[in-house]
């Protein structure tokens, strides 16, 4: 049986040295990119001046009618471009310095190259000739990217270059090689092409991003556009795979809560009940919340979080908790975490788990990430943060991925505290009235740590 599982073993090593390789440069997370477009404000606004030419970065064609629309509620961290009307795109300004021009003031040149990558979807396609495209060109040479976007293909100007549903979103990455006239083509951080060639004979030097003509009659939805003056592959995240129990800081419900204090602190851990009614207390190895209607929160203190984390610090927090009983909304947990300027908030219930990137006094409006049972035992959920991007946040469920690129709630939820920098489990008053129980809550400051459910060779031969 083992030398069956060797020759097995050995099979898939082979077949793995056989597959492409991403290409030999430095991994770069576009999160840590020079220039971010987060589509909480219209590339095409006034305000919107990354490169100090006190202009618009990027204006729009033939657009004398409103054709760009900022999401509201659950699509907050979104825009969305129709170009069904016409010819209609999102490009530089057409200036003959670099003010008001982000491709020109980047300064991407031959021998820099350059990266970059747009997370977007594809809502309609009405023409003839697919749904809208990214074009970028450098001066002094006639190499162009061309990326045709289809419903359900790529194009690299006139040829098929993947089979893939545009309706869903994904993260598309083109890199320009340096000192090259190659081009590297990721699709969700995987290699799609590593070969690519010219795909449009012209000496440009411009982007241009949306419909490309009258037979590009499409609408799309974008979260961002980032661009760095440099080419960059795609981080391998499954590399940083860690269990929680490798993490720094862990806190066992069965033991104190100073496990991993700042020295000189009683605890880091501090309890805050409305008089009114709702409970928080350890017994039997966990720490229980129980319904009552009203604020009940279990809160680290300034010295276990707030003066560790900022809103450029990334960070995995991990915790194992069941619920009991949720409200009518199906909330029971509310655990929050982060700083000024980037919080999320992740609500558990009986059988649901949602986010929260908007939430008022006057109306919310959450999103469902999972619909999945949490009474019948205890379920581990995992929260990373990647310290750069309003999008930054990941969401795990017993090591399975249910949100990426969820939105910091930081602007839409309404706190009391606006200096917010906790870890917080509770009950946000009547938005969640129910009861649940925590077994451990385990974090690492620094990284974005994904979930190790990987099994030794050794155990997996023996």
């Amino acid at each position: 049986m083992k030398r069956k599982l060797l020759s097995m073993l050995a099979i898939v090593l082979v077949a793995t040295a056989a597959l492409p390789t991403m290409a030999d440069l430095t991994e770069k997370d576009s999160s840590q990119f020079e220039y971010k477009y987060e589509m909480f404000k219209k590339p095409t606004d006034a305000a919107e001046d990354q490169d100090g030419g006190k202009a618009a970065d990027f204006s729009g064609e033939n657009d004398k009618t409103p054709w760009c629309t900022l999401g509201t509620g659950a699509d907050v961290g979104t825009m969305t471009m129709d170009m069904s009307t016409g010819n209609k795109s999102l490009t530089s300004d057409k200036t003959n310095g670099t003010a008001g021009d982000i491709w020109k003031s980047m300064g991407a040149t031959h021998q820099t190259g350059y990266t970059v990558e747009v997370r977007l979807k594809v809502l309609e396609v009405t023409g003839s000739a697919g749904a809208f495209f990214l074009n970028t060109s450098l001066p002094g040479g006639k190499y162009n990217c061309f990326l045709y976007f289809f419903s359900d293909q790529l194009k690299w100007g006139s040829a098929k270059v993947a089979d893939i549903s545009t309706a869903d979103w994904h993260t598309y990455r083109v890199v320009r090689l340096a000192n090259s006239e190659k081009y590297h083509l990721y699709i969700d951080g995987s290699l799609v092409d590593g070969n690519l060639g010219n795909a449009y004979n012209g000496e440009l030097n411009r982007m241009i991003f949306g419909a490309g003509g009258g037979n590009y009659k499409s609408k799309i939805k974008v979260a961002y556009l980032r661009l760095a003056n440099a080419p960059y592959a795609p981080v391998n995240v499954k590399a940083n795979r860690m269990r929680s129990d490798e993490f720094d800081v862990k806190y066992e419900m069965n033991d104190g809560d100073t496990v991993g204090a700042v020295a000189g602190t009683t605890s880091d851990w501090k309890t805050t009940i409305d008089s009114r009614g709702g409970g928080v207390s350890k017994a039997g190895g966990v720490l229980s919340v129980v319904a009552g209607g009203y604020h009940a929160y279990w809160d680290t203190t300034d010295t276990a979080w707030k003066k560790l984390v900022s809103a450029t610090t990334p960070y995995t927090v991990e915790f194992n908790i069941k619920v009991d009983s949720s409200d009518e909304n199906d909330r029971s947990i509310n655990m929050t975490t982060g700083s000024a300027g980037a919080v999320g908030n992740l609500f558990v219930g009986a059988n649901s788990v949602q986010w929260s990137p908007d939430m008022t006094k006057k109306k919310e409006t959450f999103v469902t990430l999972d619909t999945s049972d949490n009474t019948d035992k205890f379920h581990t959920f995992r929260i990373a943060y990647d310290g750069a991007t309003r999008h930054g946040f990941t969401v795990w469920r017993d090591g399975k991925v249910i949100g990426e690129y969820l939105v910091d709630c930081t602007n839409y939820y309404n706190f009391s505290n606006n200096a917010l920098g906790i870890v917080r489990f509770g009950k946000a008053g009547v938005f969640n009235d129910g009861t649940f129980h925590v077994n451990y809550v385990r974090w690492k400051i620094g990284g974005v740590y994904p979930p190790d459910n990987r099994q030794s060779l050794f155990i997996i031969l023996r």
